[in-house]
């Protein structure tokens, strides 16, 4: 019995130094690193820009009501949002072509620009759903049951979730 007591204590405190060398997790930033951005401000005023821009968005107002006034004036305002992501895009762009030879500037600023594509597409499928509306499409009449709201949510969320990836891992230096 007491060979037995004298193992479980040895692998105990065998485990014990064992498990000491395990690496915990650190406050320090992860992920890529994007070094020597010889644009930094401007990237990350466009991506600033865009936040704001996101932020914004939650107070498209959309039923099956509306009036055709209405939906007139919310697809107004859907193109406002897309005119100003055009603008950001842009930017980018002209970023790109002016930073050619800096990758990390080439690579930081196509990641964002995935993230207003993202919106522009959700934006885009809302105004489709605002024409369907408009023709009284009985599918669209449904709306959070419709096939209509699946994609505007699910690009919605592609570029909140690109947003936050590049919040939470991206190291700028």
């Amino acid at each position: 019995m007491q060979r037995k007591v004298r193992r479980v204590i040895m692998f105990v405190i065998l485990i014990t130094l064992a498990l000491s060398n395990i690496a915990y997790a650190q406050n320090a930033p992860y992920g890529p690193k994007v070094e020597d951005l010889k644009g930094k401000e401007n990237i990350i005023q466009n991506l600033d820009q865009m936040k704001k821009l996101r932020s914004n968005l939650t107070i498209i107002g959309i039923s099956e009501n509306s009036s055709e006034e209405q939906l007139k004036n919310t697809d107004k305002d859907l193109e406002n949002f897309i005119q100003q992501l055009n603008i950001i895009r842009k930017n980018l762009e002209n970023h790109r072509n002016t930073y050619k030879d800096s990758f990390p500037d080439i690579f930081f600023s196509e990641q964002i620009s995935f993230v207003a594509d993202s919106y522009i597409i959700s934006l885009r499928l809302q105004q489709n759903l605002i024409r369907a509306l408009e023709g009284n499409n009985a599918e669209s009449k449904k709306l959070f049951y419709s096939n209509y709201l699946i994609p505007v949510y699910y690009y919605l969320t592609l570029g909140d979730q690109m947003v936050a990836y590049i919040d939470t891992y991206f190291v700028l230096s």
